[in-house]
């Protein structure tokens, strides 16, 4: 009986601790960018001429947060996918009145929403803003 009380004691303390590590934030970015679309509201001519320059950018972009903004994590989300920001807001691609843009968001700051296509000069001087950095992409 002493054997079975010692058994069921050890396991009660190791599964408390995993139930204390599983509720950590551990990984959660203090600093992120999204880029969103939403396909189904772009299926238009016009929306898809923009969904076109809105990937030739976000390659340019992408390489511009890699250089100039470390710690900064770029997401990609499309329609139907949700994720929780730094700031403890959700962003739900299908909720948001533009069809396409950047989010920028940190811990401690509202986020800001650049809404339509962003040329890589204007997304770099908006997050060198935002995330108080200068960016060398940004020559305004």
């Amino acid at each position: 009986m002493r054997r079975l009380l010692l058994v069921t004691a050890v396991i009660t303390a190791s599964l408390g601790s995993a139930f204390a590590q599983s509720n950590s934030k551990i990984g959660t970015p203090k600093r992120v960018a999204v880029a969103f679309f939403d396909e189904e509201r772009l299926r238009n001519p016009a929306g898809q001429a923009s969904l076109q320059d809105f990937h030739f950018f976000l390659n340019q972009i992408r390489e511009i947060v890699k250089r100039d903004f470390p710690g900064v994590e770029l997401r990609v989300l499309k329609r139907g996918e949700w994720l929780g920001l730094p700031d403890r807001t959700g962003l739900n691609v299908q909720n948001l009145e533009p069809p396409l843009g950047y989010v920028l968001s940190a811990k401690g700051s509202k986020r800001r929403l650049l809404s339509g296509v962003q040329s890589e000069v204007d997304f770099a001087c908006a997050a060198a803003a935002f995330f108080h950095r200068p960016s060398s992409a940004c020559i305004k």
